[in-house]
């Protein structure tokens, strides 16, 4: 997988405690308010498991990216330790809600508990940090800002207010200036961390986030990037220009790789609308070639960790008679494979306790994993194409069902347009769905 990796949890608390210890904020209290609000993340399941891009791991990103930067050249004598604790309060809840439902983070929400929070009330006023500042912080990262600000800025006034620390404009500016900061710090995230399938799993996930269609994961994350460095060039420059020089670098990179893979979608979408390429679905035999077997798990580890299915039989799996595989290859039914449909028996699959299917122990289920197909080809029929063969040949098994995992917004959008598919769990706030369809 990944040669640079986006550091664990562990590695990331622990990157933090010791930028806060650098500025001599090694009190006790400022562990326990990290672990107080990871807790929360746990109870909601939001770890490496949730199939959405605002997790534990991206939170504590967003801290360690924004303490890195608050001591970089371009804010060391800008941001006071005053400040630089507000900003680790601030980015360590900047996403948190209760009762998520819903990836998208609600950035009121987050402020609101902040301030209503009687236990993390109680601790900040151990160290000295203002809740109606944070408050204030966390509805500046709210985005797009062009397009909330209206609505915002009364908010984070009212807070001012409140705040001991500002009360006079030339402090609200600066505290509006940092609230920007960490805007920039939480949307740069792991993209300046990891390598590019780290990137392309962030994308994938973000695109979740924000409602985009698959096709357009690689376009809108292009917007994404160039959103950041020319419209918000102002303060973008600078944060880059504080992180350490492998963190640019990464992010540069993995930029530069999203405009290249756009590139190569534009010319596939070229070859195929003028009939050039031919993407076609395959029923593929037990696989017993090594090769071939780790051609397709190089495609299968492509997808974000949540939908890898069965990664560790994964090669077991391949040879089992048991399971459905029909791959998707260029040309010819001997072509390249770009992408693979693969399941088996309901039974041989460990659901989420969320999901409870009457069907299971029945033996009539087919459990249909995430669809798999390298970047570059997606949106061009390859997936309903796959899916409509693994389909027939689950009806040619004499099952009854299929079920898998989906999208919510896909599964409606199937729903409208055919009576034999239906929800069967609702699972928020991924809003990554169960369904099933009768054969």
């Amino acid at each position: 997988m990944s040669s640079t990796k986006i550091p664990s949890i562990a590695e990331l608390q622990d990157i933090i405690m010791d930028l806060l210890k650098n500025e001599n904020l090694d009190d006790s209290i400022y562990l326990e308010i990290m672990h107080y609000s990871l807790d929360d993340f746990n109870k909601q399941n939001l770890n490496k498991d949730y199939y959405g891009y605002h997790n534990i791991s991206h939170n504590l990103v967003v801290v360690h990216n924004t303490l890195l930067a608050a001591r970089g050249e371009e804010f060391k004598k800008i941001i006071s330790q005053d400040d630089f604790k507000h900003l680790f309060v601030a980015a360590l809840f900047h996403d948190y809600e209760p009762d998520k439902t819903e990836d998208k983070p609600e950035e009121i929400v987050a402020s609101n508990f902040v301030t209503s929070d009687p236990k993390l009330q109680n601790l900040l006023k151990k160290i000295d940090v203002d809740v109606n500042l944070v408050a204030a912080l966390i509805l500046r990262t709210s985005h797009p800002w062009k397009i909330k600000q209206k609505e915002i800025e009364p908010m984070i006034a009212k807070h001012y207010t409140k705040s001991k620390y500002s009360k006079e404009k030339q402090k609200q500016n600066h505290y509006s200036n940092l609230g920007w900061f960490l805007s920039i710090t939480d949307r740069i995230g792991a993209y300046a961390l990891g390598d590019f399938l780290d990137a392309m799993e962030l994308a994938k996930k973000n695109s979740h986030s924000l409602g985009w269609e698959p096709e357009q994961i690689v376009q809108r994350s292009i917007t994404y990037f160039e959103t950041l460095l020319n419209e918000e060039n102002e303060m973008s420059s600078k944060v880059l220009k504080s992180l350490p020089k492998s963190m640019q670098h990464r992010f540069q990179e993995n930029y530069s790789s999203f405009i290249k893979l756009r590139e190569k979608e534009l010319e596939i979408k070229k070859s195929i609308s003028n009939g050039e390429l031919q993407l076609i679905p395959v029923i593929e035999k037990k696989i017993s070639d090594r090769r071939f077997a780790e051609m397709l798990f190089d495609i299968f580890d492509e997808l974000p960790d949540p939908l890898q299915f069965k990664k560790g039989t994964f090669f077991e799996s391949l040879e089992d008679p048991e399971t459905i595989l029909v791959t998707l290859r260029l040309g010819t039914e001997s072509g390249e494979v770009i992408g693979f449909a693969k399941g088996g028996p309901l039974e041989r699959y460990s659901l989420s306790n969320k999901i409870n299917d009457e069907n299971y122990g029945k033996q009539n289920t087919i459990f249909l994993e995430p669809l798999a197909i390298k970047a570059g080809y997606w949106g061009h029929s390859g997936g309903p194409d796959m899916r409509e063969l693994f389909r027939k040949e689950t009806k040619k098994r004499k099952y009854a069902y299929l079920t898998g995992l989906q999208l919510r917004e896909v599964i409606q959008n199937r729903i409208n347009r055919e009576d034999k598919i239906e929800f069967v769990q609702k699972l928020n706030p991924e809003r990554l769905d169960y369904y099933r369809v009768t054969l």
